[in-house]
């Protein structure tokens, strides 16, 4: 039998799992027991969703600079060459705690089922070898993490914040209600300082470029 590390169950709880979180699970130890790894890491997982291919988190990892090719290359690195007997791994700790997250991850994007996308959140969120490996191919792992958040937003329809008022471009007419001048392309601004009990702050003040009339205030 493979090494089960103790505490470990030998086989995570996948309550919850979509069926593509599911395959991309069991894809990382059929990856663990081809590699002759005796448990399944976090490394493991990352192999597990790139070989199943389906949804966000593949996407994203590749996007990132991940091929399957390449990750199983520094997996080997890592961990280094296998020994096992080929009998089912057990799980090492940060792989179960991983598997653990990723429900909350499913929660927090409002999703009933713990998606690929969301395993992979729960690898990132616990590291381990997943990270060094990762690091090791070049990729940005808070990059990863934002475009994966990012992505969760958009797939339950949650808009992304607003930016501040000050920083959103003032409304303008398409003509200058004084000279009637279309002024789509040609604004002009200048920066006007003011002066308060508690600070001084710049505003920038658009005009139109034909008769100058103030068209708005950012």
């Amino acid at each position: 039998m493979g090494a089960v590390t103790t505490g470990v169950p030998s086989e995570p709880d996948l309550r919850g799992f979509s069926p593509a979180a599911r395959r991309a699970v069991a894809l990382a130890e059929r990856e663990a027991r081809s590699l002759g790894h005796g448990r399944v890491g976090t490394e493991h997982l990352l192999l597990g969703l790139l070989a199943a291919e389906d949804g966000t988190a593949d996407e994203a990892l590749r996007t990132a600079g991940a091929s399957l090719t390449a990750l199983r290359r520094k997996v080997i690195e890592a961990v280094g060459p296998g020994t096992a007997d080929g009998a089912a791994p057990g799980w090492t700790a940060r792989a179960g705690r991983a598997l653990g997250r990723a429900p909350r991850f499913a929660r927090d994007a409002g999703g009933d089922l713990v998606a690929p996308d969301h395993v992979l959140l729960g690898v990132l969120d616990v590291e381990g070898t997943a990270g060094q490996v990762l690091r090791g191919l070049g990729v940005d792992l808070e990059a990863l993490r934002s475009g994966l958040h990012g992505a969760g937003n958009e797939a339950t329809g949650e808009a992304a914040p607003e930016p501040p008022a000050a920083s959103r471009p003032p409304a303008v007419p398409a003509h200058c209600p004084t000279c009637h001048d279309p002024v789509a392309g040609g604004l002009q601004s200048s920066e006007v300082p003011l002066r308060g009990p508690a600070e001084r702050r710049v505003v920038v003040v658009v005009s139109c470029p034909a008769c100058g009339t103030v068209l708005g205030v950012v």
